[in-house]
């Protein structure tokens, strides 16, 4: 009997699925950072927080090498042991960072970790509403039809869940796989092991991030590109997923209008 093939869809959260990404960086991560660490001017750190994480080719960037950016282009001094930390740990999570300051504590360290669990209480607490971007929740069912449907995400699980959950996207998903269960191109590497070939694989996502994971473990990526997100999930929902599975995905096309937008 011929096994059958089976597609996995590896979708981003914030910024893709979630139209959750601009509020969170606007009013809780970037304001934020000045109440844990020594900003001078608060005013030119959140635009640059704003460039660094939403208009540009770092968009999308987990939120601790955000951080090490932000701080180093800030010239805030004593930050070795975050550089470090960061640079080599095999999970940009809380979870990670507690271990690391267990294991020998430092200011900068427990500052970061303040303020990354600071983000996650306010943004629990947000009373706005965190919806779907349009066409998202029809495009993930048809991907649920398809195949199976992973959130592959850096934010925190509990947020991503609660969001899904209240936006009626939870049916659809297989698996979540975000912060707690390591970087992006290791999700994808453990995803492999799923299917028969990195041809079976589409990673859905808004960031160059999401493209590099792809990238690095051979595996197509489709963009939602940023100001167009409602046309990309009614794109992939009307042709681009059936194309993906039929070999006919112009992925080059998409890459290079990917990155034509956020430069």
């Amino acid at each position: 009997m011929t096994r059958q093939i089976t597609y996995l869809f590896c979708v981003d959260s914030d910024g893709c699925a979630m139209d959750t990404m601009t509020y969170k960086h606007e009013l809780f991560f970037g304001p934020l950072i000045s109440k844990h660490f020594p900003i001078a001017d608060a005013d030119q750190f959140q635009k640059d927080w704003e460039k660094l994480n939403l208009y540009s080719r770092t968009r999308g960037v987990n939120r601790f090498t955000g951080l090490v950016m932000a701080l180093q282009a800030a010239g805030v001094a004593d930050i070795d042991a975050l550089v470090h930390w960061a640079e080599t740990t095999d999970s940009l999570s809380n979870a990670s960072l507690e271990k690391a300051i267990a294991k020998e504590a430092s200011a900068d360290l427990e500052k970061a970790l303040a303020w990354s669990n600071d983000v996650n209480r306010h943004i629990k607490a947000y009373e706005g509403e965190a919806l779907a971007f349009p066409n998202a929740r029809e495009g993930l069912k048809k991907l649920s039809q398809l195949g199976q449907v992973y959130v592959v995400s850096s934010a925190n699980r509990e947020a991503v869940e609660e969001e899904w959950q209240d936006q009626g996207l939870m049916p659809y998903v297989t698996d979540l796989y975000c912060q707690d269960r390591g970087k992006k191109e290791d999700v994808l590497a453990q995803l492999l092991d799923q299917v028969d070939s990195p041809s079976q694989i589409l990673m859905i996502g808004d960031s160059p991030g999401d493209c590099h994971a792809a990238e690095q473990n051979g595996v197509a990526f489709y963009p939602i590109i940023v100001g167009e997100e409602a046309k990309s999930w009614s794109d992939l929902m009307l042709a681009e997923a059936e194309n993906f599975m039929a070999g006919q995905y112009d992925e080059a096309a998409y890459k290079e209008r990917f990155w034509k937008n956020l430069d």
